[in-house]
């Protein structure tokens, strides 16, 4: 049985496209990139976890634009057409029809750090929960925020276990390219020392 190092995808593996194959158009079709461990656990876009310990990893411009989007969503039920130029406009970012404009490099930034995912020629889905930071993101941060951090995670949600469940879900997803069965990954995830609840949520997740 593989160990959870040997089971491992780059970053660009897990993207559905490469940040370097998106093309902003002339509009956008935002959807929402549902993730049932994130939307029972995670940290809203607009929260200030997100503000405090992810705008220093993202950056403001990914970060406004991930507030700017799930506020759409939230009006229109999961999907919403936008013009490029207005989108960028909201946010302070210019839309030009030369590649590399401010707010198509902000869309493949969003990508990159998988918080948005490529769906179609024209549609970005986008993430609009957060999970906690990894421990990789922690240590690059500044000394104050990263005692700031350990002060401020929520008593109701335990950071360590959400790391788990994420990280369970990474490698049933990994499983399941494998050719591995959905009925077999809740024993495939306990083999790799998941506690059996967590590999059968994420199971169920993947269904």
């Amino acid at each position: 049985m593989e160990t959870t190092k040997d089971i491992h995808l780059s970053r660009r593996q897990r993207c559905n496209d490469s940040p370097g194959e998106f093309e902003l158009g002339p509009s956008l079709r935002i959807l929402s990139w549902r993730d049932p461990i994130l939307d029972r656990h995670g940290f809203p876009v607009s929260s200030e976890y997100a503000e405090l310990f992810w705008l220093p990893t993202l950056g403001p411009s990914v970060l406004w634009l991930l507030r700017r989007v799930s506020s759409l969503l939230t009006r229109v039920n999961d999907s919403v057409t936008i013009e490029s130029e207005l989108l960028g406009a909201m946010l302070g970012l210019k839309y030009g029809k030369a590649r590399d404009s401010l707010i198509e490099k902000t869309i493949r930034r969003c990508i990159y750090f998988s918080v948005a995912k490529i769906v179609g020629s024209d549609s970005i889905a986008f993430k609009t929960s957060l999970g906690p930071l990894s421990q990789r993101q922690l240590d690059r941060l500044p000394e104050a925020l990263k005692a700031l951090h350990s002060k401020c995670s929520p008593q109701d949600l335990s950071a360590r276990l959400m790391r788990e469940e994420l990280q369970a879900k990474k490698l049933a997803m990994t499983l399941v390219q494998m050719g591995v069965a959905n009925d077999e990954i809740p024993s495939e995830l306990e083999v790799l020392n998941f506690e059996s609840d967590v590999a059968a949520r994420v199971a169920t997740s993947l269904l």
